[in-house]
């Protein structure tokens, strides 16, 4: 069988089929075919327990896909198929990836690639002898001589700025229509706090617009996900099914409990409740109502930053259980009769937004757009003082942000690592940035060690206050 396949291929067959109830000669017939060099298609015909009529279809369309000629006219006789033409329409596609938008929307277009260029040829058929100097960045005295490597200089800038355009994007919030319906059907489960929240205002619009309101408490213990267990099916038990869930654990400001202690309260119940909702089979979609989480203009100040850590659990809900995720919905912290409305709009329409901002002005949705450095507000300029702690200073990364502090004045650095003066290339590192003038700690500190972290901050001089931490 080798030597026969071999001289097969050496006189240009490169189509092996083996035409039995199940394919025995392949494999050493696709090794023979490597281990010559060669490329050709090894197929089967039938294979067991497929043998018949759409297993020898298949096997014909694994030869067609190959380059194998294969008669359709009589594949096909006598079952009244017959060619047609392809759809003239575009095929509706789906994207899973950030697309460049049309002109039609400035905010989300893609920067193009020669905007530096646009600027520059401006400002030479101006005629801009100021502009042109402001772009080169030279001086206005200097000879023809040094406008070539300018030139070569602000080419290649230009282009690393309109790289690093395309990767830059910032979240904004954008109008949306009013919402087409205001009425809920069927029962709806609204979770409250055993204490504290502002609740009345939302569970009665939900009742006022037709919704079967069927209210539960949560607890704020550790074993709450077991209690709300029992808590759900109790409610849901005697009434029609549930069309939809409503949070309203989010936390207040003056219940944020210390960093490093624990979670908000408000977000240790959000997650219980999305447990329990898995545990107790209830598949609707879930909605978690914050006041002030987000702010959706300049004009508009975060009333309560500690309900934003809702948000951020909601989107990892979103992608974990998508399939009983119904969105997230922010109210300003007074909702008045107009809000609540639209809030219910919401909570009634098709799910297509799900991060939705209610206002008594209107409703806002959230959006990722383009955020081009140039219309950027410019970054206030910044020298170190005193001193500065670099954690994992040490390190790749630590290193360069080192040098580049010592470069730029930097009086005192902390050098934070595990094994501090003894990791490899400390010295070296501590004996060149001393070169540049900076005062040099290598510290062995594993800076999730609070009581560690706390021994070297008392350590730091107090002609050297510590005035900026880079955590790398």
């Amino acid at each position: 069988l080798e030597q026969a396949t071999r001289t097969l291929l050496e006189q240009g067959f490169g189509v092996f089929i083996e035409s039995s109830p199940h394919p025995v000669l392949t494999v050493g017939m696709q090794e023979t075919v490597e281990d010559a060099g060669r490329e050709a298609a090894i197929l089967g015909s039938l294979r067991r327990n497929e043998g018949g009529l759409e297993r020898f279809w298949l096997s014909l369309g694994e030869a067609y896909v190959r380059g194998v000629a294969v008669d359709w006219g009589a594949v096909f006789a006598g079952t009244g198929a017959q060619r047609v033409d392809l759809p003239t329409y575009s095929f509706q596609q789906e994207h899973f990836w950030l697309e460049s938008s049309t002109a039609e929307d400035p905010d989300t277009a893609t920067y193009p690639a020669d905007a530096t260029d646009a600027r520059f040829w401006e400002a030479v058929e101006r005629q801009d002898v100021a502009a042109l100097i402001a772009e080169l960045d030279i001086d206005g005295d200097e000879a023809l001589t040094a406008l070539l490597p300018a030139l070569s200089s602000w080419r290649r800038q230009g282009k690393e700025r309109s790289t690093v355009d395309g990767w830059r994007y910032r979240i904004t919030w954008k109008p949306a229509p009013e919402p087409a319906a205001t009425r809920l059907d069927g029962a709806w489960l609204v979770a409250v706090p055993e204490t504290g929240g502002a609740a009345d205002d939302v569970v009665g619009a939900l009742a006022e617009h037709g919704a079967d309101v069927r209210q539960i408490t949560v607890p704020r213990t550790h074993d709450a996900r077991a209690q709300l267990v029992e808590r759900i099916r109790t409610a849901l038990a005697d009434g029609p099914e549930v069309a939809g869930v409503l949070s309203l654990l989010t936390p207040s400001a003056d219940e944020a409990e210390p960093i490093g202690s624990a979670a908000p309260a408000g977000v240790s119940a959000t997650l219980a409740l999305v447990q329990a909702l898995g545990d107790a089979d209830v598949a609707a979609p879930l909605w978690c109502v914050t006041r002030g989480a987000v702010s959706v203009g300049r004009s508009e100040q975060q009333a309560d930053p500690a309900q934003a850590p809702v948000w951020g659990l909601g989107r990892v809900t979103a992608l974990e259980h998508g399939e009983r995720w119904g969105g997230l919905v922010d109210l300003p912290a007074q909702a008045d009769a107009r809000t609540l409305r639209r809030l219910v709009g919401v909570l009634a329409g098709d799910a297509a937004e799900d991060q939705v901002a209610v206002r008594s002005s209107g409703l806002f949705v959230r959006r990722l757009v383009r955020a081009r450095l140039a219309e950027s507000p410019a970054v206030r300029e910044w020298r170190p003082r005193g001193t500065t702690l670099v954690t994992g200073g040490t390190g790749a990364l630590g290193a360069h942000v080192a040098r580049w502090l010592a470069e730029n004045g930097a009086e005192h650095l902390i050098l934070t690592s595990r094994r501090g003066a003894e990791a490899p290339g400390a010295a070296e590192l501590r004996e060149e940035l001393t070169a540049l003038g900076a005062r040099v700690t290598l510290a062995a500190c594993d800076v999730s060690d609070r009581e560690a972290l706390t021994a070297l901050l008392a350590d730091v001089p107090a002609d050297q206050p510590l005035t900026a931490v880079v955590h790398t």
